[in-house]
């Protein structure tokens, strides 16, 4: 079922090379989209359920750690990101050892003193 009439609308990002937008176009209006109407995943709005209704897990214990906390993503840790956040250091050190200071912004420049790590291999030269 092709975009023409109902539904949602050709378009094309603006910005392309010569003959992009209009391949772009038509391979649009040739692959059919899936009909969001049905999906399979009900939704759920405010007020439609009591909030003190049952749990819907009644075997998992509410300690059970969330798939959410599994995914977190580390950052890649490259001689350039610590050379940058090692450039930054002295700035927020400063802020930092105010006695008024925030301890967020205290705790804040430990974690960037532990991701730096030593220093001196930073500067080493390494023979490549």
């Amino acid at each position: 079922m092709p975009r023409k009439g109902k539904g949602q609308k050709v378009q094309t990002a603006t910005g392309q090379g010569y003959g992009e937008a209009k391949m772009q176009e038509e391979s649009q209006g040739v692959v059919a989209l899936p009909d969001m109407a049905d999906s399979a995943v009900p939704l759920m709005r405010p007020g439609e359920v009591a909030f003190n209704r049952p749990s819907e897990r009644p075997m998992e214990s509410v300690m059970t750690p969330s798939n959410m906390d599994m995914a977190v993503a580390t950052p890649e840790v490259s001689r350039e990101r610590r050379m940058k956040v090692m450039a930054a250091l002295p700035i927020l050190e400063e802020a930092a050892s105010r006695p008024y200071a925030n301890p967020n912004l205290r705790n804040a420049v430990r974690q960037m003193k532990a991701f730096v790590g030593n220093v001196e291999d930073l500067f080493q030269d390494r023979g490549e």
